[in-house]
């Protein structure tokens, strides 16, 4: 083994990209290095210069890291810190180097890297050969060659264990969270240490820019809301849980979880776990790069002349066709206040991902041939009002700036319009010049923001008049009714009422005069049991209404409940604005590129088999039992599938599908947990040793899961009217006697963050939704 001169803990002050409270002002960083040498010469004759003199090397270390300003990573600072060492003396052959942050973070002792380094692997040699002194024998002169061999082959050997990687740190994480069997603390919080350690394969070249994947603040930031909000019985639950989201979230590559609990033993300091996770321990831990020489670039839109969300579709278009490129998919749509130029009308805004071949200035001239093809006026003043704008925000990792592009975007950290859309796709995606995370930068704005209002999630919800609404329970207004026209002999509540096409489009308007915000035709029941009926015959049905509202100017929009492409497409053709598809796209394969093609919201229900075999398909072993876990999941299935045809993510609204799969009492769990659907974690009953589940009364656990897109963001419609588990709480067997138990759902809907609920009672639920509107909405 090398011998070693040490220093510990060397206290320097330097600026080092962004403090915790966004400054860059100077900060303490601590520095220990450990230089490995030889100290048989100097421990013989007691001389000085027979070694690494730590004093000067503390000196000149100090030196580099006051002196090294502006610099964003601590692996810029640690590289320096070893050439620093190396440059010392020759002496030194290789040099340990931790660098700690005690302010990095708010919650923490400190965060840091660790990196070792051997002076062959930095400089390229050992240094000087041995040359033999005058007053040395052949002898002595022999035995100082094989000893400095020695040496080098013990700093080869040290390296073996720390040259495959660098590790970065984070010491002493102190978070609150449920934890533990004990009454007590399942009642109330308790503080827990977590160490991290995440260890990533050693660079070939040290830049100065944080890769979101070895970020330590999105790593803690994604723990730090997993553990806030976790229920665990055991440590080692949580620890599992914890690299997990290392893993699986943040793309670290192999991380060491210790997680200690103070307050577990009346005799000791702590108990603790310590484990050791890689992407291996856990299945699909990250999306597959594109292949070959493929690039991923994330593209911002934005529009405020003529027919805004036509102008969005129809750059879609264009980006689709780009050659040696491929649409992805898209974000969610905003209509956001003008920023710069304030006179001018509000903008609509989105963002997509794009995968491409084209290199970055190819790039960027296909996207100003496609604004100049769909007629952006470029003599306008700047930031002036422009019927389409394409801007390139990231471009896999790379960082350059020229005259005509600079990448990542120059002013994205500054625009909660382009910020906003761009989370939805990734908001891990680092910032390389700043070293800040798109979702952190967002969250900034967001909290420093004078104009809460000025980026708002919309839904388009007639795309031919342009009528938007917010459909999200941060800003929309008011829960919206979706008012139901069943032309069917045999639906479960009304069939045979409204099958003449008169009798059904009187209905329908007596419907929007009690208040209806949505009109929902249907066909075919989809009642337990119901038979199709075939496309010819429910279109037959159902377009001759859509076609006769439209002929009398009724203006609502109007959505048509089927399952069948062929009856969508001839429904749109006839003045429908929405497809409310019972199946979410899995019964027939041409639903999901119509919806496409044709850019219409899109109604996505959970639902297992067919109407006909849906009542034996409510088992949800699979899920623990735990149907709103099942539905969560499988609804991120179909939103998977959707998003790869080229559905608009700002299209899709999601339905849990009450009454679909589902048995009575699942219904309730679904209405009761409602706000779950569209959580990144998910609360569900730990089930106890004997792996029966929990009394009702018992406390819940957190279970993190990944899903095959996020839901978050989603807007909800909920469609409970009149259901048979309704008449089982109530005893009603007659569907028209359960007015009243409907209003209880609706209610709890509104409370669950529902969008819309789809009733047929429409003008005493409108008032029941109002109420609750009140109740349990921001005003």
């Amino acid at each position: 083994m090398a011998d070693k001169i040490i220093f510990r803990d060397l206290e320097v002050r330097t600026v080092l990209g962004h403090d915790s409270w966004e400054r860059t002002k100077k900060q303490p960083v601590l520095i220990t290095a450990e230089i490995h040498t030889s100290i048989a010469s100097a421990g013989r004759t007691d001389k000085v210069t027979e070694s690494v003199h730590y004093g000067n090397a503390c000196k000149q270390v100090t030196a580099f890291a006051e002196g090294a300003h502006r610099l964003q990573s601590l692996e810029a600072l640690a590289d320096g810190i070893v050439r620093t060492c190396l440059g010392v003396t020759e002496r030194a052959l290789a040099v340990h180097v931790t660098v700690n942050k005690p302010r990095a973070l708010l919650h923490a002792k400190h965060a840091g890297v660790e990196v070792f380094r051997t002076r062959k692997e930095m400089l390229g040699s050992w240094g000087s050969e041995p040359v033999q002194a005058a007053d040395e024998s052949d002898q002595e002169f022999g035995q100082r060659v094989a000893r400095v061999g020695a040496e080098r082959l013990a700093a080869e050997q040290a390296a073996g264990a720390l040259a495959q990687e660098d590790r970065i740190a984070v010491r002493r994480l102190q978070l609150s969270t449920i934890i533990g069997v004990n009454l007590w603390e399942r009642h109330a919080k308790q503080v827990v240490d977590l160490d991290l350690t995440m260890h990533y394969r050693k660079a070939a070249e040290v830049r100065d820019a944080v890769p979101a994947y070895r970020n330590f603040r999105t790593v803690v930031d994604a723990i730090t809301e997993l553990v806030e909000k976790s229920s665990f019985r055991t440590v080692e639950a949580l620890a599992t849980a914890v690299a997990r989201a290392g893993v699986k979230e943040c793309h670290v590559p192999r991380i060491t979880v210790r997680v200690e609990k103070p307050s577990a033993l009346v005799f000791a300091a702590c108990s603790a776990v310590e484990i050791t996770r890689a992407s291996s321990d856990f299945a699909a831990a990250s999306e597959p790069r594109a292949p070959g020489d493929m690039h991923c670039a994330y593209i911002a839109l934005g529009t405020n002349v003529g027919d805004r969300l036509a102008n969005l579709h129809k750059a879609l278009l264009h980006l689709a066709a780009l050659p040696e490129s491929r649409l992805v998919e898209t974000s969610f749509l905003y209509e956001t206040a003008p920023m710069y130029v304030a006179d001018q009308p509000a903008f609509l805004n989105a963002a997509c991902r794009l995968t491409t071949r084209l290199e970055p200035l190819a790039l960027l001239d296909e996207l100003k041939r496609i604004e100049a093809e769909m007629g952006r006026d470029f003599s306008v003043i700047r930031n002036g009002p422009r019927v389409i704008d394409l801007d390139i925000l990231f471009y896999d990792e790379l960082v350059m700036r020229t005259e005509r592009l600079t990448l990542p975007h120059a002013l994205v950290h500054e625009r909660r319009f382009q910020l906003g859309p761009l989370c939805d796709l990734d908001r891990s995606i680092m910032h390389q010049r700043l070293g800040r995370s798109a979702g952190a930068l967002f969250r900034h704005l967001t909290t420093h923001s004078n104009a809460p209002n000025d980026i708002v999630q919309v839904t388009p919800l007639q795309p031919h008049s342009g009528l938007l609404q917010s459909l999200v329970p941060a800003t929309q207004k008011h829960t919206l009714s979706m008012g139901i026209v069943n032309c069917t002999p045999d639906s479960f509540s009304d069939g045979g009422d409204f099958l003449a096409c008169d009798s059904a489009v009187q209905h329908a308007k007596r419907l929007v005069e009690a208040g209806a915000d949505i009109l929902d035709i249907g066909g075919q029941s989809t009642r337990p049991g119901a038979v199709p009926v075939g496309v010819t015959e429910e279109i037959a049905r159902v377009v001759p209404v859509v076609r006769a509202l439209r002929e009398q100017q009724v203006g609502v929009p109007i959505s048509v409940d089927t399952f069948y492409a062929d009856v969508a497409r001839a429904a749109l053709d006839a003045g429908a604005d929405i497809i409310n598809d019972v199946t979410g796209g899995s019964h027939d394969p041409e639903m999901l590129p119509l919806v496409a093609k044709r850019q219409c919201p899109y109604v996505l229900m959970h639902m297992r088999g067919s109407p006909s075999t849906m009542t034996q398909l409510n088992d949800y072993a699979q899920f623990d039992g735990d149907v709103v876990r099942g539905t969560r999941f499988e609804l991120a299935q179909r939103v998977r599938q959707a998003l790869d045809c080229g559905v608009a993510r700002w299209n899709i609204i999601l339905d849990p599908g009450i009454g679909f799969a589902k048995e009575g009492s699942q219904n309730f769990d679904v209405l009761r947990r409602l706000p779950e659907l569209t959580k990144r974690h998910i609360r569900a009953p730990v089930s106890d040793r004997s792996g029966k589940p929990d009394s009702a009364d018992s406390h819940e656990g957190f279970i993190e899961e990944d899903l095959p897109v996020e839901l978050v963001g989603f807007p909800v419609l909920v469609g409970s009217s009149r259901k048979r588990f309704i008449g089982m709480a109530t005893g009603k067997k007659n569907a028209k006697d359960r007015v009243w138990g409907t209003a209880a759902t609706v209610s709890a809907a509104v409370q669950g963050g529902a969008a819309i609920v789809r009733v047929h009672d429409v003008a005493e639920m409108v008032d029941v939704a109002r109420v609750s509107d009140h109740i349990y909405r921001t005003q």
